[in-house]
């Protein structure tokens, strides 16, 4: 227990899995909470007495799966085994830590996503660097309008993968940005020092950190110079000049790298480099972008099936299925670099034989990236040797098969896979070949890995020992001929090793040269001389074998890991290579085209469709529609109609499309040009936060407030229904005066969904705001949906017709068709009247406020409602008098409906 104790001293935080002979056990606490948790019978130590310690155990050959089930939840695990040969241990067999296994830092390849990083991040918050750009401005004229005050802390971001060495920094100015790029990176374990978390683990009040959700740890952060130097000595490479511009990211990465480090006191680290980089240097997609465009899993139930990396994730490799949700995750803004994507792409739908040759070798490649990280890590077993020999024997051939690729434009850099195949790799997949059997055993205690012909001593032992059981069983042969014992056996156990058995019926016939061993119910044990010393031999050979072929076993691993960076960038050009075939199968056989990318500001889509909609609609049914957008001509588009009629597939698709087109793909459409985007915005859908404690409204509120500051002319904005969380007219005043906002002062190219129709007044004044619908067909009292975005104004929102075809019972559409066509022209309201006097195409809600006194101009934001007019019935009249006099603070549920049945009698 001593044992124990002083490795939970040293790791408080932790579940210790302690090595007991054939067992994990677990004790105290630990012994509590994992039983709870693993559903494992929790028993105790020195049962009976008043202070037995609690305890419970798992076979050490299931441990993998219990320690993923914990990491799974959070916790982190200690696995202590035991260091020495209990045979030559002098009283109690010492024990010490062997690995730490995080939420964020796990090596068994059983536990890990193959298409998945698994990442273990840190977080930094500190006093804004004066490297960090400030938000960039939208159009011209467009100034901080922010009071001035304290500046907001800046936030320090670094990253690891264990099992592949990927490693990236970054900082960024508020805590909003932060939150949004940990949404993007996924990592499942975040560590702070505190400064960026209250003790309970929720982020400090008024930082949107707090909307990510992660298993949350702390870490100690070093100052700066030691940052520095801490990362010099892990990389052997300078960071000293990264320091002076990127302060936090430095302190960030050198946390994150030190808390990794030590989990695995037994390994290095696959890292090579540090990659620090600007989130502006590619699209930015926040996390409310993220999850409304469903690029990763779909918004309900949070699946990957439905998503548009599902759609896109055809991948022959672990690796490239990795490399293909960066992509799409993180869009290029440079058109150098789309180009070249582009071209690859373009290349390998003109090379349908040649990609489908490609997908074939690439499914026989193994994960270079993770078999790399495994050799260094010192957890690679001989089978993972032998999968990455058969790799790098088989990249010289991909290589050349992928330089036959033919050329449209020129030379492809993204598809140079033979400049990564390097001498260095080519030996040591022959140095690997001549070692390894074809296929080795999966763990080193198995044996029988290494080729025959490649160590002495490995054949000799290994001959010994096979000759050495071809003996004993001619010793078998020849003692029962020569006793005439028939049922003679030489047997083997590990406390006596060989023997000779006999029955108890034959005793009488064995020879004075035999030394009686052991005696049992059925017969007596003997050894002779010539068995003992044969024994002796073969035992010998065994254990020579056995170390021998570890000692082999450790100097390949050596090899491999001496060798990981050029394998590491052999695995991402394997990668590469298999994303770019991935992206050509789609495009040839989904029909998609290549757009033209350039720095304009106009996005132009000929015949668009949804690439997820599409995909699972049947053959040839999705309607494509046309897409505008001019930041200075067509700027705001606004997208009415009714429900069900298509404007959110349609203001989605044209999403997509960007971000496919600006991460290299082919798009889903006859023809496309793009202007890039810096960011893609989408405030959608309606929802609450209980979590935050925040309504519809204010989620809502939230998001559009997000947009407003951060979109600049170069950006996308997609508004899916802005103000319908609220009242009608605090809805259709907010949603103007946003529209407004992004057409004055922003620029942004905008598309704007809504059922406000008042809104489509803005053309009338605002020069670049413009009108679509969806259009619909009335047939025989039926609605038709077209799906056709088409220029103009929707005349009606057909909600009761969207109800009926819910299944809202007839009675309910008929009562409200019924009070519909009162309001529209029958009532005795004052708002009836003024419609009835003015009848609109639809009925404005705003009770005259933008009916027919505002009509053809359109300039004026929508005001408070019109006060009644004389014509008003007395009733109605009463009614609103006695409505202005209620003091609705101190009016009490009784009064209130009181008061409801007063009113009510005073209309009648």
């Amino acid at each position: 227990m001593r044992q124990f104790l002083d490795v939970k001293d040293r790791h408080p935080d932790a579940i210790v899995f302690f090595r007991l002979g054939d067992f994990y056990e677990m004790f105290f606490e630990d012994a509590v909470v994992a039983a709870g948790l693993l559903d494992l019978t929790l028993t105790s130590r020195d049962k009976g007495k008043v202070d037995a310690v609690p305890m419970c155990g798992v076979p050490h050959h299931a441990a993998r799966g219990y320690v993923a089930r914990l990491t799974e939840l959070g916790h982190k695990v200690v696995i202590c085994e035991q260091v020495e040969d209990p045979k030559a241990a002098k009283g109690l067999v010492r024990r010490d830590v062997v690995r730490i296994v995080t939420p964020g830092v796990v090596v068994d390849e059983e536990a890990l996503d193959p298409k998945a990083a698994r990442y273990v991040a840190a977080l930094v918050v500190g006093p804004t660097p004066a490297a960090v750009p400030a938000q960039p401005a939208g159009r011209a004229g467009r100034a901080s309008a922010a009071p001035a005050g304290p500046a907001e802390p800046a936030w320090g971001l670094a990253y690891l993968d264990v099992t592949t060495g990927e490693f990236r920094a970054t900082e960024l100015a508020s805590a909003g940005a932060a939150s949004d790029e940990l949404a993007r990176v996924a990592p499942r374990e975040v560590l702070t020092d505190g400064a960026a978390l209250d003790p309970g683990g929720a982020a400090a009040p008024g930082t949107a950190v707090r909307r990510y959700r992660a298993a949350w740890g702390p870490v100690e952060v070093p100052e700066l110079d030691g940052a520095v130097a801490a990362l010099e000595l892990a990389l052997a490479a300078p960071v000293a000049a990264l320091a002076a511009e990127r302060p936090l990211a430095i302190r960030a990465a050198a946390a994150v790298l030190a808390y990794a480090r030590a989990t695995q006191p037994a390994g290095a680290l696959p890292v090579a480099r540090l990659a620090v980089y600007a989130p502006g240097a590619t699209m930015l997609l926040d996390e409310a972008a993220i999850a409304n465009l469903e690029l990763c899993q779909t918004l309900v139930g949070g699946r990957r099936q439905g998503s548009l990396l599902d759609v896109l994730d055809e991948t022959a490799t672990s690796p490239g299925a990795r490399l293909l949700r960066r992509w799409l995750l993180y869009p290029l803004t440079e058109r150098a670099a789309i180009r070249a994507r582009l071209d690859a792409v373009e290349d390998l739908v003109a090379a349908g034989e040649l990609r489908r040759e490609l997908r074939r070798e690439l499914r026989t490649t193994s994960d270079l990236e993770r078999l790399a990280g495994k050799a260094t890590l010192g957890v690679a077993g001989p089978r993972d040797l032998g999968r990455l020999r058969d790799t790098l024997l088989a990249l010289p051939g991909l290589a050349a098969r992928v330089a036959s690729a033919p050329r449209l434009d020129g030379p492809v850099p993204l598809l140079d896979l033979a400049s990564v195949v390097t001498p260095a790799l080519v030996a040591l997949g022959a140095a690997l070949d001549r070692a390894l059997v074809e296929q080795p055993a999966a763990l080193v205690k198995d044996g029988g890995f290494i080729r025959p012909g490649f160590d002495p001593t490995v054949d000799e032992c290994r001959g010994l020992a096979d000759g050495g059981k071809d003996a004993i069983a001619a010793i078998e042969t020849r003692e029962r001929e020569r006793t005439g014992i028939a049922s003679l056996k030489v047997r083997y156990n590990r406390v006596f090793g060989y023997y000779i058995e006999i029955t108890k019926s034959q005793l009488s016939r064995v020879p004075d040269g035999y030394l009686r061993k052991q005696t049992v119910a059925g017969g007596e044990r003997f050894v002779t001389p010539e068995l003992a010393e044969l024994e002796a031999k073969v035992l010998a050979a065994q254990d020579t074998l056995a170390s021998r072929e570890a000692e082999l076993h450790h100097a390949l691993v050596a090899e491999v890991a001496a060798h990981c960076e050029g394998l590491m960038a052999a695995g991402a050009a394997v990668a590469t290579v298999d994303v770019c075939v991935t992206l050509a199968d789609v495009a040839e056989r989904r029909g998609w085209t290549r757009p033209t990318v350039d720095d304009g500001v106009v996005l132009d889509i000929k015949d668009g469709r949804h690439p997820v909609i599409e995909a699972l609609a049947p053959a040839g049914s999705f309607v494509p529609n046309d897409a505008r957008l001019d930041a200075d001509r067509e700027q705001v588009v606004l997208v009415t109609g009714p429900n069900m009629a298509g404007k959110s597939t349609f203001m989605r698709q044209v999403a997509h499309i960007v971000v496919l087109a600006q991460m290299g793909s082919f798009v889903p459409a006859a023809a496309a040009s793009i202007g890039v985007c810096d960011r893609v915005f989408t405030r959608v859908g309606a929802t609450d936060n209980l979590a935050r404690g925040d309504s519809t409204s204010m989620v809502e509120m939230r998001e559009t407030a997000a947009i407003l500051a951060g979109a600049t002319r170069r950006s996308l904005v997609i508004l899916d229904e802005v103000g319908r969380g609220t009242s009608t007219f605090d809805g259709v005043s907010i949603a103007w005066a946003v529209a407004e906002y992004l057409h004055d002062a922003i620029g942004a190219r905008t598309l704007f969904a809504t059922h406000y129709h008042e809104l489509v007044a803005l053309a009338d004044d605002r020069p670049r705001v413009h009108n679509v619908s969806a259009r619909v067909r009335e047939q025989g009292g039926e609605v038709v949906f077209l799906r056709r975005i088409v220029p103009g104004a929707a005349s009606r929102s057909y909600g009761i017709d969207v109800a009926r075809l819910a299944g809202l019972p007839r009675s309910v559409i008929a009562r409200a068709r019924d009070i519909l066509a009162r309001l529209e022209g029958d009532g005795g309201a004052s708002s009836g009247r003024r419609l009835a006097a003015h009848p609109p195409a639809q009925l404005s809600l705003l009770a005259g406020a933008l009916g027919a006194e505002t009509a053809g101009r359109g300039a004026a934001p929508p005001g408070p409602p019109a006060a009644p007019a004389a014509s008003v019935e007395p009733g109605a009249a009463a009614v609103l008098a006695r409505l202005r006099g209620l003091d609705l603070d101190r009016t009490t549920p009784i009064a209130a409906l009181t008061a409801l049945s007063e009113m009510r009698a005073l209309l009648r």
